[in-house]
């Protein structure tokens, strides 16, 4: 059982028959003698990605998530499906391109990421925090500033997504990337 009390930013917990994650608390203790002390969250329903804010009070109980963390990779697309395996089971899963939405172009043959089930359904994704991928072209960046970095050129990766690299960035470099975000975070050696 978890209680309000073991309440902090990402802990997973059911409320109403669905997984929610807390993104923000604080506790109100208020100043009436024998008033409840109150535990203010804005959670994320994990099923639905809806955000609300819920009030409880202090020591109230909840049950775990029947959560399980899967740890796949992309092997091919089928219809509105994309197609997984898991990296110890070996076992496939057909997951709706829908889940995937501004994720979907990292989709390429191999890519790893994990798969969050709720009671043996999919219901989400976690992308990997960064992953290492090969500029395919670069645009020259506008003459400037190079010596502070701050001059950026357009970069092609090699799965078609474009984004900002440091002029310093040559075709077929190593990057690191975050997918979530699309950013550049870095050159890898």
């Amino acid at each position: 059982m978890i209680s309000t009390n073991d309440f902090k930013k990402g802990l997973r917990y059911e409320h109403e028959g669905a997984p929610w994650q807390i993104m923000e608390h604080t506790v109100h203790n208020p100043s009436a003698r024998g008033a409840a002390t109150l535990v203010k969250v804005k959670a994320r329903n994990l099923v639905t990605n809806q955000v609300l804010q819920k009030s409880f009070k202090s020591g109230d109980l909840f049950e775990e998530p029947d959560l399980n963390k899967l740890e796949v990779q992309f092997l091919y697309e089928e219809g509105d499906d994309l197609v997984f395996m898991d990296r110890e089971t070996y076992e496939q899963y057909n997951v709706g391109k829908a889940h995937f939405g501004d994720s979907l172009p990292w989709m390429t043959d191999g890519f790893e990421l994990d798969l969050l089930q709720y009671n043996g359904e999919i219901i989400s994704i976690d992308m990997p925090k960064s992953v290492i991928v090969t500029i395919t072209s670069v645009e020259q960046g506008a003459k400037g500033d190079t010596a502070s970095g701050k001059v950026m050129s357009r970069g092609m990766l090699e799965n078609g997504i474009e984004l900002m690299v440091p002029t310093f960035i040559k075709e077929g470099s190593k990057i690191k990337v975050d997918p979530s975000a699309n950013t550049y975070l870095g050159r890898e050696s």
